[in-house]
């Protein structure tokens, strides 16, 4: 009976010491390319308890263009209404074929980027709704399709990876240009 004890305090032990270092496995952000749900570290998998949404409704991307203009730069606006939000977090990344498309830039701390790829890095904290600006700067040379592919957290600021919802969408530019 005592080795079953001392297993089970053990148990405890170790499953204490791993959640919290789970919710905290990526503190400078999520990988870059999370946000394509079809790659296997995506933001799913370290945020969990319910399924990703897939397509979801809530995720917008306000914006782009519907031709875009080689080298021409597009404001956009990432928006999240959804009422589980406590906390809300997102990666955006913008591709074409296997290649990064274009550059992503922003004002101010909340945001940082790598090229085609941009996420947040100080959560949002407005209960039910998050807004973020960005700007998509197209690439020199448009030949082929471009794709957007958008992951937002709705988390609920326990400190854990459980109980978050990732919401994923994607967008895509025509694949002839004129």
């Amino acid at each position: 009976m005592e080795a079953v004890r001392t297993s089970i305090a053990l148990l405890i032990v170790v499953i204490a010491g791993v959640i919290p270092n789970s919710a905290h496995a990526f503190p400078d952000g999520a990988p870059w390319g999370a946000a394509n749900p079809a790659v296997e570290q995506n933001c799913a998998a370290c945020h969990f308890g319910n399924e990703p949404v897939l397509d979801s409704a809530v995720l917008s991307l306000d914006g782009l263009p519907v031709m875009p203009t080689a080298g021409e730069t597009y404001a956009l606006t990432i928006t999240f209404d959804h009422p589980d939000i406590v906390i809300a977090g997102f990666q955006l990344i913008a591709t074409a074929g296997e290649e990064s498309a274009g550059t992503f830039t922003t004002s101010g701390d909340s945001m940082e980027f790598i090229g085609a790829s941009i996420r947040s890095v100080v959560p949002t904290t407005e209960r039910g709704r998050a807004a973020w600006q960005i700007n998509w700067r197209a690439p020199d040379t448009l030949n082929g399709p471009i794709e957007f592919f958008l992951a937002a957290a709705a988390a609920n600021n326990d400190g854990s990876p459980f109980g978050d919802t990732i919401h994923f969408q994607l967008y895509r530019l025509p694949q002839r240009y004129p």
